[in-house]
């Protein structure tokens, strides 16, 4: 059995090692950014080289323009280099329950940094795209065709499924994971074909929704919740709100 000044040591050491692995994080997204930034401003200064010769207002034509197309060649970049990442660091994540400090949790915060970096730095603005689909197959969602994704609130990638002809409004929070004092539980979330999920829902992890459900918006579904094929859902929490309209139209 652990003795009080063993399980000190270890607290202070697992402490030691959370905060050191937060500048790790810092580090690391540095280093995505600057790998990610480098074939942009290669780029960006050929153009600029190149329109050298010409009369200033044609130059500046020439930056503005590639800045723009620039843009894209890093946001393009770095989601490959986030993907390279996750695959070089063994960063993975697996349904359970585990303590902030532990070494399931550290992998979970990288996994979920890299992906908070590709959605602040370039997803965001470019929601309902190609790209954004594409980054989240290759960190591990399962997502089917003609799904529409209007928010950069998605986490936990590859514990999520997301059916075939799914729309999710914009603000809306779609993660499996929560906090409960002083853990964090992780569970896969399951969205099922022709689903709509309003504008601004939050859906906690371990939750699934039926095939052609629909969700109002600002619903809240708490973890664990099981709503069927079919029908109109919303609130907080969430509930069928057919039957709610039918028991107010018979009173």
């Amino acid at each position: 059995m652990e003795t009080k000044e063993k399980k000190a040591k270890r607290s202070r050491w697992e402490a030691a090692r959370f905060n050191l692995w937060i500048w790790f994080l810092h580090l690391l997204a540095v280093g995505v950014l600057g790998l990610s930034l480098f074939p942009m401003l290669f780029f960006f200064f050929g153009i600029w080289k190149m329109a050298g010769i010409h009369p200033l207002w044609m130059r500046v034509l020439s930056l503005s323009f590639s800045v723009a197309f620039g843009y894209f060649i890093f946001g393009t970049v770095l989601i490959f280099v986030c993907v390279l990442a996750v695959k070089l660091f063994n960063f993975k994540i697996a349904p359970g329950l585990y303590t902030i400090h532990s070494t399931a949790c550290l992998q979970w915060m990288g996994y979920n940094s890299l992906i908070l970096l590709a959605n602040s730095a370039f997803l965001d603005v470019l929601r309902l795209s190609p790209f954004q689909t594409l980054f989240y197959r290759l960190m591990g969602a399962k997502i089917g065709k003609g799904v529409n994704v209007n928010t950069a609130g998605l986490a936990d990638l590859s514990m999520l499924e997301i059916g075939d002809h799914v729309l999710i409004g914009g603000g809306v929070a779609l993660i499996c994971h929560a906090s409960e004092r002083g853990f964090i539980r992780l569970a896969p979330t399951r969205i099922g074909n022709n689903v709509s999920i309003g504008l601004g829902s939050v859906i906690m992890p371990d939750c699934e929704i039926g095939d052609g459900a629909s969700l109002s918006p600002c619903s809240y579904l708490p973890k664990g919740t099981k709503i069927p094929p079919k029908g109109v859902w919303g609130g907080n929490p969430v509930r069928d709100l057919r039957i709610e309209r039918r028991t107010l139209a018979v009173l």
